[in-house]
């Protein structure tokens, strides 16, 4: 199965966790206040962004390929092979929003077919959700304040790292006392960090009240 069985096993994972947080996002809308309920509908947006890129990028190398082996169609669809094998990487938002696996779980293998199905159905329903929560919510963006009917705003921070393998332990050790001091303001409502799949690619999220307190 070469690397298909990591992509596989992956997307058993990704499923769970899909479906683990559309239940959370649910709770947090349901009873959680303003501010869970806005990082949550960000955190929402990037795992919808992420996953439908990661989707896109498959299917144009299954539409590349079903050109390449079905003469018939391959000179109406010569201009999206070459697309595809110029540009094999599609161009997506350098976040990414990483969930561990479960140790001690155990799921179905289905073919491949049945996962690909399966990963563009938990995408259609993200994206079903953010259409349901656009009337609770009103939108934000990166470094821009948050705001909704009642003028209740928010800052939201984004800081992106990449740090050599020489001192990446070192670094790990100062990000988690800084989000660990960060946590602790009063101002400061949620504050994160992700490690990008390369390992040394570090992305920090930030919540404050205002661009003042943010900058003290």
């Amino acid at each position: 199965m070469g690397d298909y069985e990591d992509v596989l096993a992956s997307l058993e994972t990704l499923n769970l966790s899909i479906l683990k947080a559309m239940d959370y996002t649910k709770r947090v809308y349901e009873s959680g206040s303003n501010v869970d309920q806005f990082v949550t509908r960000f955190l929402l947006k990037e795992t919808a962004n992420q996953t439908q890129s990661l989707l896109s990028s498959v299917e144009s190398a299954v539409d590349a390929i079903d050109e390449q082996t079905n003469p018939a169609r391959s000179a109406a669809g010569h201009s999206l092979m070459d697309t595809w094998y110029d540009n094999p990487v599609p161009s997506y938002s350098p976040t990414s929003w990483m969930v561990p696996r479960e140790h001690g779980k155990s799921f179905q293998t289905g073919s491949p077919d049945t996962k690909a199905e399966g990963l563009e159905g938990q995408i259609n329903r993200l994206a079903e959700l953010i259409g349901r929560l656009e009337d609770k919510t009103l939108w934000f963006d990166l470094h821009q304040r948050l705001s909704d009917s009642e003028s209740t705003y928010l800052l939201l921070v984004r800081d992106e790292m990449t740090v050599s393998h020489k001192h990446l332990a070192e670094f790990c050790s100062s990000l988690k006392q800084y989000l660990k001091s960060v946590a602790g303001e009063q101002d400061c409502f949620h504050v994160t960090a992700v490690k990008l799949p390369d390992g040394v690619t570090f992305i920090v999220y930030e919540f404050w009240e205002t661009e003042e307190d943010w900058k003290r």
